[in-house]
């Protein structure tokens, strides 16, 4: 079982995704929300935040979050902790030791990628994602 923070990273009514590196160990080639382990002693809020500026160079403020869900895969169980944060700009950075795409969605083109579907469900019922 693995703790993770998963920003629900918004910007006029868009949501960013991104597509992990190849080389990831968990998950690889997969479309996820920029997410990171909780295993600092950094709060998850800190860790969230530091994790999109490391991972896309945008900063945000969280807006509000939700209760931790889990979702359990081929991999591991996943305890999620998710937050809604409103990105200052659209202009993003990629990391290619991260992701090798990143891209803004619209709520309905969330509910094209399989892998999103779960969390998808879960933030749309937690008003995360409206």
């Amino acid at each position: 079982t693995f703790a993770i923070t998963s920003g629900i990273i918004k910007y006029n009514d868009k949501y960013l995704i991104g597509k992990r590196s190849k080389s990831k160990k968990f998950a690889p080639n997969k479309w996820e929300f920029i997410s990171g382990f909780i295993d600092t002693s950094e709060s998850a809020e800190e860790i969230i935040l530091r994790e999109i500026y490391e991972e896309t160079k945008l900063k945000g403020d969280i807006i509000k979050s939700a209760e931790p869900y889990i979702v359990e895969d081929e991999e591991a169980r996943w305890i999620i902790i998710p937050y809604l944060i409103e990105a200052n700009t659209d202009k993003f950075v990629i990391n290619k030791k991260d992701h090798s795409e990143l891209k803004w969605a619209d709520v309905d083109e969330l509910d094209n990628y399989k892998e999103l579907i779960k969390d998808v469900e879960y933030l749309k019922s937690s008003k995360l994602i409206i």
